[in-house]
């Protein structure tokens, strides 16, 4: 992978990425800063230690405009920072980390593990709050796993639960660390904090036991894996909400949920149930294929569904992340498998690439109304090969970026990209969609 000049990590250092859990670690982590119109690489850098890592799950800029990214490595020499709150490798599979670089990525201003015993992993992202402290989510098995005074949970429940942790902004502090979970799988996929430093967590669970509150729009587990949306008081002592979303098969959510300018928690994933809870008005209420996306609202005091609904064809989907504009539109990203997938007819690909992957074919975008009743847009993204979109971001003047994997040697690639071939096995992508009247 290209590096630019003076970056904290120029080579990669991480062992055969073969060896890494599974196939679910592999090599080091990597960030790449590209010019506006794509063409160019601003800088690029490695991350990791002499093991391996799991990419990068989240990054974000704080209010100067450095970058703190955090995964999961298996790594005993990440370069960590003294004064850290953990400098050393907990042991066991992995820990989770977090890191904070300059924004030209030539100095590590800290860096930290978190983790014990066992296995500990954040999943779908982070975030920051007015104060640029950070907040990890994820699961651990380990039951020495840290916790802070008052916090919601301390002790694991379960083979695995889900963990929430607030770092000081300077990395050196466990400001609050809690468990969350039943008594069998918990973890979350995604966190959102609101002005009030409230924290919003969500995403699935095996326990039939999961912790929820009174007046829950579903209390009680619908099968066999259900997601959650949990909001925890900004000390992490006590929840606010916190409700099951599924039917009698499974459901699954992954990435980061969206928190809405009123309170209100959009949350995607993937469900296979027949019985999935949609409500009134929406765009599809019964699932077309082996399992469809999804796509629901919750009210912005936890206690109803605004709406909830299904979307898909007859192959499979699995929308990946939300995001909302300043309009109330939602767009949602992912994969799918099926080749009538409800596209519109200004779509920017109409017709299924393919792929190869049983679970994976084409990207999708799609645009859905404010009320979650009308389909605005929606479009393909993939060559002949595997292609997921994993990343939404907009731009102040309606611009989307997608980010994502692609294993098609056709992918589409615009004149003067700075790679326009396949590289690899799988290589990453950035997409600038521009509306029509930009064009």
């Amino acid at each position: 992978m290209p590096t630019t000049y003076g970056v904290v990590q120029s080579k990669y250092a991480g062992d055969d990425p073969s060896l890494g859990h599974g196939g679910v670690f592999g090599g080091d982590a990597f960030l790449v800063r590209l010019s506006r119109n794509g063409r160019k690489i601003l800088t690029a850098t490695y991350f990791g230690g002499s093991k391996q890592e799991r990419g990068v799950y989240g990054m974000i800029l704080d209010s100067k405009g450095n970058i703190v990214i955090g995964s999961a490595t298996r790594s005993p020499d990440i370069p960590t920072t003294k004064g850290s709150y953990q400098p050393k490798y907990g042991g066991g599979q992995a820990d989770m980390y977090a890191a904070k670089l300059t924004g030209d990525m030539k100095k590590i201003l800290w860096c930290t593990y978190v983790g014990r015993s066992n296995t500990d992993w954040p999943r779908g992202g982070l975030a920051l709050d007015e104060q640029d402290n950070v907040y990890l989510v994820g699961g651990t098995n380990s039951r020495d796993f840290p916790t802070t005074a008052g916090a919601f949970q301390r002790e694991l429940k379960g083979e695995r639960d889900a963990a929430v942790v607030k770092l000081s902004a300077d990395g050196s502090r466990l400001i609050l660390s809690t468990l969350l979970g039943g008594s069998s799988w918990d973890g979350i996929m995604g966190v959102r904090i609101d002005a009030l430093g409230n924290i919003y967590v969500a995403g699935h669970t095996r326990s039939q036991d999961f912790p929820t509150t009174t007046g829950a729009p579903q209390s009680m587990s619908g099968g066999k894996s259900d997601c959650f949306l949990t909001k925890l008081s900004n000390d992490g002592s006590k929840l606010l909400y916190s409700t099951y979303l599924g039917g009698a098969d499974n459901e699954f959510a992954e990435h980061r949920p969206w928190l809405g300018f009123n309170g209100t928690f959009f949350l995607t994933g993937v469900s296979s149930s027949s019985d999935f809870p949609t409500t009134m008005g929406a765009f599809q209420r019964v699932r077309k294929g082996k399992n469809d996306g999804f796509v629901t609202k919750l009210s912005s005091d936890g206690r109803s569904f605004a709406f909830s609904f299904l979307l898909g064809g007859s192959g499979g989907e699995f929308f990946l992340m939300p995001t909302v504009d300043n309009k109330g539109n939602i767009f949602v990203v992912g994969h799918t498998t099926s080749s009538n997938f409800p596209v519109t007819p200004d779509a920017l690909q109409r017709a299924y690439g393919g792929g190869k992957q049983a679970h994976e074919g084409d990207g999708v975008l799609a645009v859905i109304s404010p009320d979650g009743s009308r389909l605005l847009y929606a479009t393909f993204l993939g060559g002949s090969d595997d292609d997921l979109i994993r990343s939404i971001a907009l731009g102040p003047k309606g611009e989307v970026y997608l980010v994502g994997s692609t294993s098609s040697r056709d992918f589409p690639v615009t004149p003067n990209a700075v790679q326009a071939k396949l590289g690899g096995s799988t290589d990453a992508f950035i997409v600038k969609l521009v509306p029509t009247e930009q064009r």
